[in-house]
C-alpha cells in the first residue's frame, strides 16, 4: 500500500513541475506575470481537455496525408504508378 502512495506522490509531483513549467513558458511567450498566469491554469485545462477530441482527429488527418504521400513517394521510387 505505500507503494501505491508513493507513485501517486511521484505522479503529482510530476504533474505539478508540468504545470509549472507550462505556465512559465506561457508567461514568457505573453510578457505577463507568472502568477497571474497561475491563476488562470485551471481554466486552460478544463479548455485543453475540450478540444482534445478534435486535436486528436486534426493529428490523425495529418498522418494519414503524410502517410499517404510516402506511399505515393515510394511508389515513384519503385517506378510503378500509383492508385
Amino acid at each position: 500500500m505505500t507503494r501505491v502512495f508513493a507513485l501517486l506522490g511521484l505522479a503529482t509531483s510530476a504533474l505539478g513541475v508540468a504545470a509549472l513549467s507550462r505556465a512559465q513558458r506561457i508567461a514568457a511567450e505573453e510578457g505577463r506575470p507568472l502568477v497571474d498566469v497561475l491563476m488562470e491554469m485551471p481554466g486552460r485545462f478544463l479548455h485543453d481537455l475540450g478540444t482534445i477530441g478534435d486535436d486528436l482527429r486534426e493529428a490523425a488527418d495529418e498522418g494519414k496525408m503524410a502517410a499517404e504521400q510516402a506511399g505515393e513517394a515510394f511508389d515513384e521510387e519503385l517506378g510503378e504508378p500509383g492508385p
